[in-house]
């Protein structure tokens, strides 16, 4: 059996461990031109679900590799208003020394590319797919083709192999923008404590929040060390800017709307975006479904945002995405069906997707329905 999978994000990467592991013959898609291309953000938070996925799929020396460059876990949740009053906090207990509890996106991307040398090909962006007999023929931009039993669907919340299989899958644009920024964290910085122990959400109560969350490596990449994530939510009319201006403007001039944002927050708030690495800010429209749908039965499926693009609200996008690959996994090597990963995929997505969109009203005042 030969599987191709469009898309080397999380849990296209972790499905293509999860094969070759298993001695199954796999080749990844991917439309960007190098790992370092694209920007979806920079902290991912890891839940037991997306740990226990992991350790499933992965070969030992990879997740060797994961867990050392990983960040150190952290123990707190916390929500505050503008002023840095504390609103409500949920503590978790220290994990142990090999626990993946977050990590930084381009050092986890790079750790899960660890022997996919030759499994991924760069620059193959995606056009459509013909079914042949049993299996597929996939056709690419640059004019080429290749031959797969399976065709698997990791390429997104924008996925073309999506719109080709299930054309009637709506996917929903949430109105909310966030603008990604890094605080190196040098020292002299005055961080407040809980800011270094997890995730921390400000909200001004009307739809406008900021979210910072450490990303304290174990082992940092040559590129760059320890800095604290930071994201700015709100609307286009919230932010000041249309789509068009938010989308093209520089990073600096991004920051800088950020920094405008934050004028009548707690001091140490504004100088902490004060600090930050302006050059480092890129905007993200966050888009969800409301509901999972089944596709029809064949050789082509679907996995994490294909299927089930969520908002960020419950940390649970890249774990679900994780959480399919490994019953992906066991479905393609015989270990269960593809009949049997729809019908779980559909039902853990669902419940992902619902408490996402609960949170959200909560913390972005969301009225999608």
């Amino acid at each position: 059996m030969k599987v191709a999978i469009v898309g080397a994000g999380v849990g296209g990467l972790a499905l293509a461990q999860g094969l070759l592991k298993a001695g199954v013959e796999v080749r990844v898609y991917e439309r960007d031109p190098s790992p370092a291309f694209r920007r979806q953000g920079y902290r991912i938070h890891i839940s037991p679900a997306g740990e226990q996925a992991l350790a499933a799929v992965l070969p030992d020396r990879v997740r060797r590799r994961v867990i050392e460059t990983a960040t150190r876990p952290g123990d707190l949740l916390a929500g505050f208003d503008t002023q840095l009053n504390k609103q409500f906090e949920q503590t978790f207990p220290i994990s142990g020394p090999d626990s993946v509890t977050s990590i930084d996106r381009y050092a986890f991307r790079r750790a899960m590319m660890t022997g996919l040398e030759e499994v991924i090909a760069f620059s193959k962006e995606f056009i459509a797919y013909d079914v042949v007999g049993d299996g597929v023929e996939i056709r690419f931009a640059d004019g080429t083709t290749e031959q797969a039993d399976v065709l698997v669907a990791a390429d997104g919340a924008g996925s073309r192999v999506r719109a080709q299989l299930l054309p009637e899958f709506e996917v929903h644009d949430s109105g909310i923008r966030c603008i990604y920024g890094k605080i190196p964290l040098t020292e002299g910085l005055s961080v407040p404590p809980e800011f270094l122990r997890g995730f921390c959400f400000l909200n001004d109560g009307v739809g406008v929040g900021a979210a910072f969350a450490p990303v304290l490596f174990r082992t940092p990449p040559e590129e760059y060390g320890d800095y604290l994530m930071a994201v700015m939510t709100g609307t286009s009319d919230q932010l000041g800017r249309t789509d068009d201006e938010l989308f093209t403007m520089p990073a600096e001039e991004l920051w800088a709307l950020v920094g405008k944002q934050v004028a009548n927050w707690n001091p140490v708030v504004r100088s902490l975006v004060d600090a930050a690495a302006a050059s480092a800010a890129f905007p993200i429209t966050l888009r969800t479904c409301t509901s999972v749908m089944p596709w029809p039965e064949g050789p082509v499926v679907l996995l994490g945002d294909a299927i089930h693009p969520m908002l960020p609200s419950a940390g649970a996008g890249a774990n679900t995405a994780l959480w399919d690959a490994a019953r992906l996994t066991d479905a393609l090597t015989g270990g269960s069906s593809l009949a049997s990963y729809q019908a779980e995929m559909l039902a853990h997505g669902m419940a992902a997707v619902t408490e996402s969109l609960e949170n959200a009203k909560r913390m972005f005042d969301l009225r999608l329905t």
